[in-house]
């Protein structure tokens, strides 16, 4: 899959990993290309692109500890 696509798979995976998780997940834009393909099975580059629509929808907060699930 390319571009928009993958994004979308990205964001759709990183929902369902919050939603498993309690609506928590330690990870950062500052977390380690490991980290992030051990916890999410992606690149730190499509993580990066899909918290970023995450966030711009709304649907997280990013903090220093990491991502989690709005109230809305």
């Amino acid at each position: 899959k390319r571009g928009f696509e993958k994004l979308l798979d990205s964001k759709d995976v990183i929902m369902q990993k919050l939603q498993e998780k309690n609506g928590f997940l330690p990870l950062t834009d500052k977390s380690s290309p490991q980290l992030i393909e051990e916890t999410l099975e992606m690149s730190k580059g499509s993580f990066k692109k899909g918290i970023g629509m995450l966030y711009k929808q709304r649907k997280i907060e990013i903090t220093d500890e990491g991502i989690k699930l709005t109230d809305k």
